[in-house]
């Protein structure tokens, strides 16, 4: 069992840090391929939006997990602050389970519309189900770490948080 977290948790890091990594250097490289290629040789180039944006949602989509796992996302703090641990505890729990009810509701519908598209994106002709692949992933991931935020909530709260 140890190695089987062990492989998994090489997995995620390698999806959580390599390819956002490679992505956004991709998003660079294209940017600066753009630039040069209009000021220097004044012409357009035609995919550079498109794999840039391509790159964009990639990085947000396997690099949020990681967000998540370092609680470095974005959140609205100043009322969860100011209140006393057992509160803080319900909306710990409170917020992780309707995300993970609003999740899991939306899962199946998210794979569905993916794996029914036989739409490609313009210039690069790659098909839908490659480009939002990932946004699955980043779904699963969110799902995973939200029932771990449960769990670690109801840890924190019996190793020490009873005070109300």
């Amino acid at each position: 069992m140890d190695n089987f977290k062990k492989i998994g948790k090489k997995i995620v890091d390698f999806l959580g840090v390599f390819i956002p990594n490679i992505t956004f250097l991709v998003i660079f490289l294209t940017f600066m391929v753009t630039i040069v290629s209009r000021y220097f040789f004044k012409t357009p180039v035609t995919w550079s939006y498109e794999v840039s944006v391509l790159g964009y949602m990639w990085t947000m989509f396997f690099g949020v997990g990681k967000a998540m796992e370092a609680d470095e996302h974005v959140v609205f703090g100043l009322v969860y602050d100011a209140v006393k641990p057992r509160t803080q505890f319900i909306f710990k729990v409170v917020y992780n389970t309707f995300l993970l009810i609003l999740l899991v509701i939306c899962f199946v519908p998210c794979f569905q519309s993916m794996v029914g598209k036989k739409m490609v994106t313009g210039v690069l002709k790659l098909p839908y189900t490659v480009v939002f692949a990932p946004f699955m992933y980043m779904l699963a991931e969110i799902i995973v770490r939200t029932c771990i935020n449960i769990r670690n909530a109801f840890k924190e709260y019996q190793e020490g948080g009873k005070e109300s």
